[in-house]
């Protein structure tokens, strides 16, 4: 809960404060969450990005107690892949847009840890014998909805520009004009909220000792 406080709050201060580089305040509708934290752009870039690399840190150890909870060979291979991450967290914070060919590798570290996360983890508390049910199986339907929007903003691309290099689909530089509504800096405003309410239900689902 501490860690997803710390990225609301980065996320939140910084877009109040972005101006983009044509004067343009921040929208969920066409600006990639990374832009937030792009040095010479973002004003709030230092907060978002010392916010990623603490948050980061912090979802650890939570990682770690959801493979001890569950304990089982899913729920294990869940906190596996979400302490990876976690790290995706930080190190998007310590490689920000300015360093596309770090951080790109940083954040797909990120989403298609989160999307193997939310899948195991969802299918480990499905699975759970009916005598030992530890987490409550709905926190099969938050992996579920978190799943459909990682699964959804990692496959766009690979379907409708398959030969498109990630570094400059993500290289903002040359829009001369943004698009009022971009479908894939929106699916990914989607992963973020469907994240943060996994995060918050797993926090009060999943017992503390």
């Amino acid at each position: 809960m501490a860690g997803t406080g710390v990225v609301v709050l980065a996320i939140t201060y910084s877009a109040l404060r972005f101006r983009g580089k044509s004067g343009e305040r921040f929208s969920l509708l066409n600006h990639f969450i990374s832009e937030l934290g792009e040095w010479g752009v973002s004003r709030g870039a230092w907060a978002f990005n010392g916010g990623l690399v603490l948050a980061g840190l912090l979802f650890l150890p939570f990682a770690v107690h959801l493979g001890i909870v569950l304990g089982s060979v899913l729920g294990w291979v869940g906190a596996s892949f979400a302490m990876a991450a976690s790290l995706g967290v930080a190190a998007v914070g310590v490689f920000p847009m300015n360093t596309l060919k770090r951080h790109v590798p940083a954040a797909a570290t990120f989403f298609y840890g989160g999307l193997v996360t939310v899948l195991a983890i969802g299918l480990a508390a499905l699975t759970q014998p009916a005598e030992r049910v530890i987490v409550p199986r709905i926190a099969s339907l938050l992996s579920l909805l978190a799943a459909f929007a990682f699964g959804s903003f990692v496959a766009l691309p690979r379907i409708t520009m398959p030969e498109l290099d990630l570094n400059k689909l993500l290289d903002t530089r040359d829009i001369s004009e943004r698009p009022r509504f971009w479908i894939l800096p929106f699916l990914e405003w989607l992963v973020f909220f469907t994240t943060i309410s996994w995060l918050l239900g797993m926090a009060f689902l999943v017992p503390r000792q």
